[in-house]
């Protein structure tokens, strides 16, 4: 997302001198600490059991997310990272960065084993097809890239936006690809062909965040403007919206039944969405900076959300209430 560059021995001197008050604010609920600054990215692992967070600070960390607990420090990009997914076999797992490049990790051991190169800038937003053989990119080049993961090649590039690309997402049953921008619109793209076949406007300022239906048929946005769209994919038009964030959203999450939704923002909440009823069912106060990234557990039953105060929490669903490590 958006982001700066520094040497490792710039984030040193800053850290040193507190410019980035990453420190949580005494009193203040911390579940997963570790980051030394502000979390852009989480994902949970296909069985549920494992969490992996992106950084500002350069690192991937993979966690165990019942008990809350780091496992392990993944260090090889040279400047923040954006994104980050796991691969369908729980083992592995793609992070995106500023540092133009996508990795290709095996988790057991720590190591990068592929480097996906092609983008000229930041890295933004990761996607993965329905059958885990292929990765989309977006990237502040300007360009969406569809990648091959059993060769870890590059297959086509889609070219269109007039500005940064923030995410992408797959739809229509992996037949189309749908992307955001700071250019206000929602693209939707052939696969096949790599040709843009409807732009989508109707937010006010950049559009920050994109997720589909498991159906593939319905894309929810989250914009700078702290609205939150819905879009008829196949139709091609605007469905409506939900009442939003007081300000700007860069954070989105759907559950696996595409009946509930998780958006974080520069309003420092977590909201938890009925979809169909277009209605809040929930908010989550606890961070003392904006909401940068959210994800649902594997169950559904809780929801992730880490910040630019560098914290990761674990949250009831239900309940509105943090997780105890070990619950």
């Amino acid at each position: 997302m958006i982001g700066a560059r520094y040497s490792r021995k710039g984030w040193k001197l800053l850290l040193a001198a507190g410019l980035l008050l990453l420190l949580p604010v005494p009193g203040a609920r911390a579940d997963l600490l570790g980051h030394g600054a502000m979390v852009n990215s989480v994902a949970v692992s296909p069985d549920g059991k494992s969490l992996l967070s992106a950084s500002w600070d350069y690192t991937l960390r993979l966690w165990d997310l019942r008990a809350q607990s780091e496992l392990k420090v993944l260090d090889g990009h040279t400047a923040s990272v954006n994104a980050v997914l796991f691969l369908p076999d729980g083992r592995s797992a793609v992070s995106g960065s500023w540092d133009h490049k996508i990795i290709r990790w095996d988790l057991q051991s720590g190591k990068e084993t592929a480097r996906l190169e092609g983008h000229v800038n930041n890295v933004a937003g990761l996607a993965l097809s329905r059958d885990g053989k292929s990765l989309a990119s977006a990237s502040w080049d300007r360009s969406i890239r569809l990648w091959d993961l059993a060769g870890n090649k590059l297959l086509r590039s889609f070219e269109g936006h007039q500005a940064n690309v923030m995410q992408v997402a797959f739809a229509m049953g992996d037949r189309e690809l749908v992307s955001v921008s700071y250019d206000l619109t929602l693209k939707i793209w052939d696969i096949a062909t790599g040709k843009e076949i409807a732009s989508l406007t109707g937010h006010e300022a950049s559009v920050n965040a994109v997720v589909v239906t498991p159906d593939g048929r319905t894309a929810i946005t989250g914009s700078t403007d702290g609205a939150l769209r819905l879009w008829d994919i196949a139709g091609r038009k605007a469905l409506g919206r939900l009442p939003g964030h007081a300000t700007f959203v860069t954070g989105l999450a759907i559950s696996a039944d595409g009946k509930r939704l998780l958006s974080g923002g520069g309003d420092k909440l977590m909201r938890y969405w009925d979809i169909a009823e277009a209605k809040q069912l929930r908010q989550f106060a606890g961070h003392e900076k904006p909401v940068w990234a959210v994800a649902f557990s594997a169950d559904g039953k809780r929801g992730i959300s880490g910040g630019y105060d560098t914290v990761i929490k674990v949250w009831s669903l239900e309940t509105g209430e943090p997780v105890e490590p070990g619950k």
